[in-house]
């Protein structure tokens, strides 16, 4: 045994996994044995307190005071996961502690953020003090207007801060300049959380009173961090963490309901990947489609069947969604494979003349899928003069500055590394197409990236995959951007039996010597139509423990495959 090999072991035992364990950590930067232990036992005390956090005092004070002086709090969250879950959980804690709230949700026609119709309507509503959740950062004429009406504001969002800051009464935004927070990759939903604990605490002090403790948020806190791909290390490790096992009680009626309509079985354990792949893409789905109110009203609900008839109309939405965003991916793909200069590109750009805006962002992810590049795909108006869009990352791409490199094409553009909007002149298409390939290959000289940072984790034998294995693996979840889900490489296995599931996916089963397990390659059948019984692949897989109805069984999940002779 290598001296390498001693020292993992070693390592291993101490912390109470298996050596996989540890070298995956340690491919991810978590090196010395105290991080490791914090990463696989976080604690709720590990969480740094918000002292420093700019905008914090102004808002603790406005909220006592609307508190105290029984004031209508109107609160406007954006129509995404994020903004959602904020407003969810800014509107029903201050609810439980008395507060007289009203709650509005964005709609995409009506532009991003908070435009002043929006600010209207909310003082027509009788809000005499409004929050804005996951946006606001940058809607300086209707947070004028407001100010014009004496109506103050307080900011929660995590966007990046233009040049000058909006006029509000408070902004929560750790990367607004002359914030100490030290941690910034806080998604809206977790800035609430903070503002929610930091309340309790001050009315607290003053009062003695027995409050609710917003540590019973946190099933929506891991959901906007979830599905706002902001980097799981770090706070919000331990807030997702904590949020998930708040999920697996169920006590919320709304996501009790959702979970049903997602086909998440009551006994199903639960983790990230529930949240981002079948919670989140409902949650999305009104709001892609029009007004976000469904999503809203469904985690704002109080009994069953409230959720219940709330999450029926979700899904009717999600159902739409979905349709649509196959469309889009199709046609994406197609006018991509058709463009000889599209293996050349390290960043894709794809326009649609007939696509939905709102579902741009979700098909992007497809191209990224299909592709693993950064992608930003368009959709084009014509009759508005405007093509608006969304791109999501590969690897370790930060698709955010891409688009500030960009900005000269740009009538506007904003979001985080892991995906951002635009919108655009549409004769600006061509110039943008090259300028964001040019940028991207940009970043990979910089970094010295030929592909994403952790590709993959090594070979791994099929035979090598048992319980134990995959215990371990799940004892460092969750994963997601910032800390890779473990992906490992089969150099050659061979196809037993092959069927394509709802004209997408891959359902499979492939053996390595006298070792087989079934598999599933999402949305993987349109590039490889020809594949066949007894063909030999070489794949990126990940595996883990599926649940179906209560069994469990092992299962291999393949990102990525070729044939095994063109390895």
């Amino acid at each position: 045994m290598s001296p390498e090999a001693g020292e993992l072991r070693d390592r291993a035992a101490a912390l109470g996994v298996g050596p996989q364990a540890v070298a995956l950590m340690l491919r991810r930067g978590v090196a010395s044995p105290e991080a490791q232990a914090r990463l696989l036992r976080p604690r709720m005390s590990d969480l740094r307190a918000p002292h420093g956090m700019a905008g914090f005092d102004a808002a603790i004070d406005l909220l006592q005071t609307a508190q105290q002086k029984r004031l209508r709090i109107g609160v406007f969250g954006d129509y995404d996961v994020d903004g959602v879950t904020t407003t969810a959980i800014l509107t029903t804690y201050l609810e439980a502690l008395g507060i007289d709230v009203v709650a509005r949700a964005a709609s995409r026609e009506g532009g991003y953020g908070l435009q002043v119709a929006d600010a209207r309507a909310l003082r027509e509503a009788g809000a005499q003090v409004v929050l804005t959740g996951d946006c606001g950062t940058s809607d300086h004429e209707a947070l004028a207007w407001l100010q014009g009406q004496g109506i103050p504001t307080a900011v929660i969002d995590h966007h990046q801060v233009p040049e000058r800051m909006p006029p509000a009464s408070a902004l929560l935004n750790p990367h607004q300049p002359g914030c100490a927070f030290p941690f910034k990759g806080l998604c809206s939903a977790g800035v609430a959380f903070y503002l929610c604990a930091s309340l309790r605490s001050a009315i607290a002090r003053k009062t003695g009173a027995a409050l609710p403790d917003p540590k019973a948020w946190l099933d929506l806190v891991a959901l906007g961090t979830i599905c706002d791909m902001v980097p799981l290390v770090d706070e919000n490790r331990i807030l997702v963490r904590y949020g998930l096992s708040v999920i697996a009680s169920r006590r919320r009626p709304g996501l009790r309901a959702l979970l049903e309509f997602a086909g998440v079985g009551e006994d199903d354990p639960i983790d990230e990947t529930h949240l981002g792949f079948r919670l989140g893409p409902r949650l999305n789905a009104p709001g892609r489609l029009g007004p976000a109110e469904p999503s809203l009203l469904l985690l704002r609900a109080r009994s069953s069947a409230e959720a219940r008839a709330m999450a029926e109309r979700v899904e009717h939405f999600n159902i739409h969604r979905r349709e649509h965003q196959d469309a889009i991916v199709r046609e994406a793909l197609a006018l991509l494979a058709a463009d000889p200069r599209t293996p050349q590109r390290q960043g894709i750009v794809v326009a649609g003349e007939s696509w939905l805006h709102g579902i741009v962002g979700i098909a992007a992810a497809g191209v990224v899928a299909q592709y693993r590049r950064p992608a930003l795909v368009l959709a084009v108006d014509r009759a508005r003069g405007e093509a608006r869009g969304s791109a999501r990352t590969a690897g370790d791409i930060d698709v955010h500055a891409a688009l500030r490199a960009c900005a000269p094409y740009l009538r506007r553009f904003g979001g985080h590394r892991a995906a951002a909007g635009v919108s655009l002149d549409p004769a600006q298409i061509p110039a943008l197409i090259e300028a964001f390939d040019a940028a991207v290959a940009d970043q990979i000289r910089e970094r010295q990236l030929g592909e994403p940072a952790v590709e993959h984790d090594g070979p791994l034998p099929l035979e090598a995959i048992d319980e134990p294995l995959l215990v371990d693996l799940e004892q460092l979840a969750p994963y997601g951007v910032g800390f890779a889900p473990p992906r490992f490489l089969c150099e050659d296995a061979v196809v037993e039996r092959v069927r394509v599931l709802k004209g997408r996916h891959l359902s499979m089963a492939l053996r390595q010597g006298r070792t087989g397990f079934e598999a599933i390659a999402f949305g993987q059948a349109a590039a490889h139509p020809g594949i066949a019984p007894g063909d030999r692949v070489a794949f990126l897989f990940v595996p883990l423990r599926s649940s179906f109805r209560g069994r469990v069984r092992l299962q291999l999940m393949v990102e990525t495959m070729w044939p095994a002779r063109g390895f």
